[in-house]
């Protein structure tokens, strides 16, 4: 029988001869299996029988990591085994060679218990977050292994006391194995920083569960703290304009999971991310349909062949995905995520833990692309971390070079495009945009997708949330019918003259962007009509973080609302001059201009008489508070008015 010489290519690095020897090895294992007798093993690979059944033996053993040793066993002179020492360990002068080979595998077989009390103490320790345990050097596990013998009984004549440097590389080598585990994730989970265990669940060669291969079967939804300085323009009562630095603002997106589309991207003037932001978000993503913006800055232009899905492909125009990929921060645990916008959409959430950037590495991936060539290029840049990247004097730079955050949103908008319609090795060379047409248009597309109907003169469901709310009022006291929401009155002239309503419950449908009014609905299911919301309140329009802050501040006793002030215009220029004019503080910038920009006006810097004097502090803003002297939106009171009233 002749046998293959071919070297493969596992043996190209032991040379010819070794190589043959190996597949000699293998063809004798392989006949011996198939049920040849010993001698015509021997005849066909020249290999004896005691030989046979050694190489047999080996390769039916198990190895370290579980598994049988197989046709590894094969390879001449490899130790399948530890060394293990047969000699008894004899005492040893300070000065002499040698004698020690085995030694510690000695001292840990003839102390069995020592191995796991070695274990349970550095599971302990590592299970502690003080400062002493956080990183355990090596000199502390060598005298951690020496206190346990010491307990053990070795005495100062034994090994490892006995030798000038007591045996310390030896241990610390063999400490540091146990402090790391035998697994890589063990190794990872006991020594690694907290990027090497995000990075832990990624490239274990397990195919997912849930593969995704097809458009809008996963999207992934993720926040972005934007690592540089804005600016904004706030009007004066002069007529010019002043740049004020905003605090920490925050860019959310939704990418397509397969194709890496990015479908919708929002900028949040605030310093965390609220559930009304996400929902916010998705609804922009299903029901929006995008268009190139007016740019005011020429330095920059849209790429020809990118744009958003809904903008550039009308058949994925309103299209609705089947999973939501989130992280587990508490804007998106929040019950009008997983409850209502789940609801009115049909699609699944699966919540991944906070840090884990395996769970959306899309989204991930296209947040690092717009920091590393948007924000960290900007002068007025804090960087990654604190210690990478952060540009000299940023807030001085953001003013100087009048970095807008109006100019950034346009930028990011540009970014976005541009993304999709790259080509990029994600989608063999395809760009984002390309693998969607290829699945969802032509005369056979490859996926049917799920759209929710939309009409343009009449808003989403999807925008809506639904509640329960009684009708409140008094037949006895003349109090018309109506309801309150969020500390308001809604109410119009259908439901103030039906008095058969009071006491029972209505529906009404909320638009968290727009508080002005809300839709009405009978328990029956009929249509009540729309609601407004009572005095200044159905004027101007907020949503409900503006709406909340504003009764916050109430509460507080720093606003008194009138039924003759916009409490929206009110609340503005309250945030507009805090700390005396020009000195506003970045938060209440961020939020002042958040509030004008759904109001769709200018924040004005400048008060009148009738609310804080230039000269006020915000120190003395809180003393006013803490006097229980509020900051009255009234009209002011003329200053002769006492002295009339004391005549």
């Amino acid at each position: 029988m002749s046998i293959d010489t071919s070297i493969p290519e596992d043996c190209d690095g032991f040379g010819r001869a070794r190589a043959e020897d190996i597949l000699n090895r293998v063809m004798a294992i392989r006949l011996l299996m198939a049920g040849k007798t010993y001698r015509e093993v021997t005849q066909a690979t020249g290999i004896c029988r005691s030989t046979v059944t050694e190489l047999l033996k080996k390769c039916l053993s198990i190895a370290d990591d579980g598994q049988i040793q197989g046709f590894r066993a094969l390879t001449p002179y490899i130790h399948l085994s530890r060394n293990v020492r047969r000699s008894p360990l004899l005492p040893k002068r300070a000065q002499q060679k040698g004698g020690m080979s085995c030694v510690l595998q000695h001292v840990l077989a003839s102390y069995p218990d020592l191995e796991g009390d070695l274990l349970r103490t550095l599971d302990e320790r590592r299970g502690d977050r003080s400062p002493q345990n956080f990183k355990i050097r090596g000199m502390t596990l060598v005298r951690l292994f020496y206190a346990k013998l010491k307990r053990l009984g070795v005495g100062k004549n034994e090994w490892p006391f006995t030798p000038d440097y007591r045996g310390e590389r030896t241990i610390e080598k063999y400490m540091k194995g146990l402090l790391r585990g035998r697994s890589f994730t063990q190794a990872v989970r006991n020594a690694g920083g907290h990027e090497a265990l995000a990075h832990l669940p990624t490239g274990t060669g397990h195919m997912p569960v849930i593969p995704y291969a097809e458009p809008f079967d996963a999207v992934e939804i993720d926040a972005y703290h934007i690592d540089a300085f804005l600016t904004v323009l706030f009007g004066t009562p002069e007529g010019t304009d002043i740049e004020i630095i905003l605090d920490r603002l925050w860019l959310l997106a939704i990418v397509e999971r397969m194709s890496t589309a990015v479908l919708a991207h929002k900028v949040v003037y605030s310093s965390e991310v609220s559930a009304s932001d996400v929902a916010s978000l998705i609804r922009d993503a299903i029901c929006k349909v995008w268009q190139p913006k007016a740019l005011k800055n020429r330095g920059f232009e849209y790429l020809p062949t990118g744009g958003l899905p809904s903008g550039v492909i009308p058949e994925a125009r309103h299209a609705v995905w089947n999973v939501t990929l989130l992280d587990g921060a508490l804007a998106n645990l929040a019950k009008r995520i997983h409850d209502d916008v789940r609801k009115s959409t049909g699609f699944v959430v699966m919540w991944g833990a906070p840090g884990h950037f395996e769970h959306r590495p899309n989204v991930e991936r296209t947040f690092r692309r717009i920091a590393q060539n948007v924000f960290h290029q900007f002068p007025s840049t804090t960087g990654s971390n604190p210690r990478s990247g952060r540009a000299k004097d940023p807030e001085a730079a953001a003013k100087k070079h009048r970095i807008h955050v109006e100019e950034t949103e346009e930028l990011v908008d540009v970014f976005f495009a541009e993304h999709n319609g790259t080509p990029g090795e994600r989608n063999s060379f395809n760009s984002p945009l390309e693998t969607l047409r290829y699945f969802i248009c032509g005369e056979n597309p490859k996926t049917m997708l799920r759209t929710l109907p939309h009409a343009d003169n009449e808003k989403p469901r999807l925008a809506l949330r639904t509640k329960r709310v009684p009708v409140r009022g008094s037949v006895r006291s003349g109090r018309r019918p109506y309801i309150q929401f969020e500390n308001v009155h809604y109410t119009n002239p259908l439901l103030s003259d039906s008095h058969w309503l009071l006491g029972k419950e209505i529906t009404i449908h909320i638009d968290d962007d727009d508080l002005r009014q809300v839709n009405a609905f009978l328990p029956s299911g009929a249509e009540l009509g729309i609601l407004v919301a009572a005095g200044k309140w159905g004027i101007t329009k907020h949503d409900i973080k503006t709406r909340k802050a504003i009764f916050r501040l109430a509460y507080k006793r720093i606003l008194v609302l009138s039924e003759t002030i916009d409490p929206i215009l009110a609340f503005i220029d309250l945030l507009a001059n805090r700390g005396g004019g020009k000195t506003i503080g970045k938060k209440d910038a961020t939020n002042a201009f958040r509030a004008a920009k759904e109001a769709g006006v200018q924040p004005l810097i400048g008060r009148s008489e009738s609310n804080i004097s230039d000269a006020e502090s915000e120190e003395s803003l809180d003393e006013q508070i803490d006097d229980g002297d509020p900051l009255s939106l009234l009209p002011p009171i003329p200053k002769d008015l006492f002295k009339v009233k004391n005549r």
